[in-house]
């Protein structure tokens, strides 16, 4: 007598796919910046909800990775800009950490710059900061996307 063990899924939550991910990420940004749930996010969630749900943008398909795609021209158009002397993405990622760290925040534009950094992040290849963006794709994995 055999026994047969039925399928555990791949990932932490089940069956999700990245554009899954994506959408709920985002839904909980504008929900949880505006406060219009129960909660409002705070700085440090927001910025954190904001760095994943880009990279899930990257990773998804379709509108999402459009979307993901559209918020890394930012970064990339910074770093080339010859106005600014060609700073390079280095600059532009240590200038994303500045602004995280100590520039006025409220929830929507933390959101805005882990969004941002994330972009600056994953577009900086070849360097240190793929690491981060490499750490933070595992928390996504487990996740499905």
């Amino acid at each position: 007598m055999s026994t047969t063990l039925a399928a555990s899924p791949t990932t932490a939550l089940g069956h999700i796919s990245a554009s899954g991910v994506a959408l709920v990420l985002l839904t909980t940004l504008l929900l949880g910046v505006k406060g219009l749930g129960k909660k409002k996010l705070a700085l440090g969630p927001a910025q954190g909800i904001g760095f994943l749900a880009e990279l899930a943008f990257l990773r998804a398909g379709s509108f999402w990775r459009d979307l993901g795609e559209a918020v890394q021209t930012i970064p990339s158009a910074i770093a080339e800009n010859p106005e600014l002397g060609g700073i390079g993405m280095t600059a532009v990622c240590l200038l994303m950490l500045a602004l995280n760290a100590f520039a006025k925040l409220v929830p929507a534009t933390a959101a805005l710059w882990g969004m941002l950094t994330a972009a600056a992040f994953s577009a900086a290849e070849g360097s240190v900061w793929q690491a981060i963006v490499s750490f933070a794709g595992v928390v996504l994995s487990l996740v499905g996307a």
